[in-house]
């Protein structure tokens, strides 16, 4: 399945079983915290806990499916002796031309996986230091 919800999809029709469609959307926001590509279609989903409809069921179905058929997809952490820890950053001092502000990122990694990453700085540096 490509993508966990349907671009074109309007989200209207008949009402469906209430307690149903919350214990799904509760699953799917346990889900959330390992599959973050879920975000979108689970907080657009949660919208409808009060009343939602046959195709918000269904939506949500579709987000399990694509859950199902992308199992082998994610971070892998490997266990290795020593573990290493790695980082990478790159920064442009001043070069967004709007507003002249710098722009930098990080990336740091524990072994085989990302444990933290930020790509953005908010004010104008006087140097990239």
């Amino acid at each position: 399945m490509a993508a966990p919800l349907d671009r074109n999809l309007k989200l209207d029709t008949t009402k469906c079983e209430l307690t149903h469609y919350r214990q799904l959307i509760g699953r799917l926001i346990y889900l959330m915290i390992t599959q973050t590509d879920l975000s979108y279609p689970v907080s657009l989903l949660s919208k409808f806990m009060q009343k939602p409809r046959d195709i918000h069921l269904d939506c949500a179905k579709r987000a399990l499916r694509y859950v199902s058929g992308t199992m082998d997809c994610g971070i892998v952490y490997k266990t290795t002796i020593p573990i290493p820890l790695k980082g990478y950053i790159d920064v442009n001092w001043a070069g967004y031309r709007a507003n002249h502000r710098s722009t930098s990122g990080f990336f740091f990694t524990l072994g085989s996986g990302a444990i933290s990453w930020t790509s953005k700085q908010p004010i104008v540096a006087l140097s990239i230091t």
